[in-house]
């Protein structure tokens, strides 16, 4: 994949995480998104490991690509 910023290769990876929202907001004690907020990415936490969330790096401006399909959302 090449950078949408810069167009230099981009390096495939895993962010490995825990519980994990991309919201429109920050949040101060929970992850839970209310009933209007909209998400593009919401990983539960996870019960003995952690997510592996596919994700690209570019080595060059320093920026990550991660494709939300395959997880939670509402948009």
């Amino acid at each position: 994949m090449h950078c949408p910023y810069c167009e230099t290769e981009m390096i495939k990876g895993y962010l490995n995480c825990g519980a994990a929202l991309f919201s429109e907001r920050k949040h101060k004690l929970s992850l839970l998104p209310d009933g209007k907020e909209r998400y593009a990415l919401r990983l539960l936490s996870p019960m003995f490991s952690p997510h592996h969330v596919e994700a690209y790096c570019c080595p060059k401006c320093k920026k990550l690509v991660i494709e939300t399909e395959k997880y939670e959302n509402n948009l």
